[in-house]
């Protein structure tokens, strides 16, 4: 299968671009560093549009949400998948997190667009996964904190577990936390 991701060469994007890779699927990459800029709608989606399916990782300002409705739209009625990476932030009806105020309103608008575009259309698929805390950075500090490769190993083989028989619409998967 070739699979589309978005902020590939670090973090969450890193980890399931190395997971997906392992089981022997063709990885189109797009990152900043390789070039890719999401804002750029257009251009991002044409390079996607020849895959499979789509991991919508990377996060600037609303540009995620935008290139989800240029997928769904191009995508209509096929038999592809979208995953989109939301944020566990937006459980939660304000975040309390300082500076995080932006960044919690971005992620809201990606899981009501999917809501939305769910129930508009069954095709293509479309699966909103909210991680908690995962340790993308180094200077990260919160713990208990999960680490990537553990994370996008598990979700790799939920999703591919359920796939001939269910459909996974929304999934929150973060560290556990032992009292």
């Amino acid at each position: 299968m070739k699979i589309a991701i978005t902020g590939h060469t670090k973090g969450i994007g890193q980890a399931l671009a190395d997971a997906y890779q392992s089981r022997g699927h063709e990885i189109v990459g797009l990152s900043r560093s390789t070039g890719h800029n999401i804002r750029s709608i257009p251009k991002c989606a044409d390079l996607i549009e020849t895959c499979d399916m789509f991991v919508n990782n990377a996060q600037a300002g609303f540009a995620q949400t935008e290139l989800l409705f240029e997928m769904h739209r191009r995508w209509r009625a096929q038999e592809k998948t979208i995953i989109s990476i939301g944020s566990q932030i937006t459980n939660y009806p304000v975040t309390t997190i300082e500076n995080m105020e932006e960044y919690w309103l971005q992620k809201h608008t990606l899981d009501q667009a999917h809501v939305q575009l769910r129930h508009l259309h069954h095709l293509p698929r479309l699966v909103l996964v909210k991680p908690g805390d995962i340790l993308t950075t180094e200077d990260k500090t919160s713990p208990p904190s999960a680490l990537p490769m553990p994370w996008a190993m598990t979700l790799v083989n939920m999703l591919e577990q359920a796939e001939p028989v269910l459909h996974i619409a929304e999934i929150s998967l973060g560290p556990r936390y032992d009292s």
